[in-house]
């Protein structure tokens, strides 16, 4: 084995077939790169954005339960706080009641 295939190993020499050797070439890679357009290499590389959970109202309510009842096993609670989540558990209550949709008399009648 030469000496120079062991230094330099065929499958690892690299081909620099686009080696500009006049200053104008390389001034002009250089602004190319550091002028091209920003946004495009930080859409390359932004990671996809990840989509936020939409909660309903039950689920709102069913986590407001567990926090009421949490609370009322604790013996440091103010009963203000539980009164608070309460109001709150009331307004959820409220807020999936208003959602609901009437129906018509149509099925009825007919």
């Amino acid at each position: 084995m030469a000496i120079s295939n062991f230094l330099n190993p065929i499958d690892e020499q690299i081909n620099n077939t686009e080696v500009t050797t006049d200053e104008e070439g390389i001034l002009q890679e250089i602004l190319d790169e550091h002028l091209s357009d920003p946004t495009q290499n930080d859409e390359q590389e932004e990671e996809p954005e990840t989509k936020e959970a939409v909660y309903s109202a039950s689920d709102a309510r069913n986590a407001l339960k567990v926090l009421i009842e949490y609370m009322e096993c604790q013996d440091a609670l103010q009963a203000d706080h539980l009164r608070a989540l309460e109001r709150l558990e009331g307004e959820i209550e409220a807020i999936q009641l208003n959602s609901l949709v009437q129906e018509t008399l149509d099925k009825w009648i007919t």
